[in-house]
């Protein structure tokens, strides 16, 4: 099994190839708020709470939401299809990787 993606890790996803990505976390999934009521026989009964509270909490699988450096849109994709990227091969500002608009110096040696 491979380690879970850290909040923070900038990504390439597969299917947004050449643009980095910021993990913000494992993928969120509505949990309706519930209260304990008893049915007709007299049996307790979970509910759910016709208010429509709840709460987001963690979905638990193996998706993890994204955003595209320099944007705010955010995506959910599988872990899966997700490389690390280092901080030198993308750019910090537009998020395309290969870029160097940000000012970096570019290795030649490599």
């Amino acid at each position: 099994m491979t380690e879970p993606l850290a909040n923070g890790t900038r990504v390439e996803v597969e299917g947004f190839r050449g643009v980095a990505c910021i993990v913000l976390g494992p993928e969120q999934v509505w949990e309706p708020a519930t209260y304990l009521a008893e049915d007709e026989d007299g049996t307790e009964v979970w509910l759910e709470d016709p208010s429509g509270e709840g709460e987001w909490v963690d979905g638990g699988g193996s998706r993890v939401r994204v955003v595209m450096v320099g944007d705010d849109h955010e995506w959910t994709v599988d872990a899966g299809d997700c490389t690390p990227l280092s901080e030198d091969d993308y750019c910090s500002e537009c998020g395309q990787v290969g870029c160097y608009g940000d000012g970096r110096a570019v290795d030649e040696s490599s």
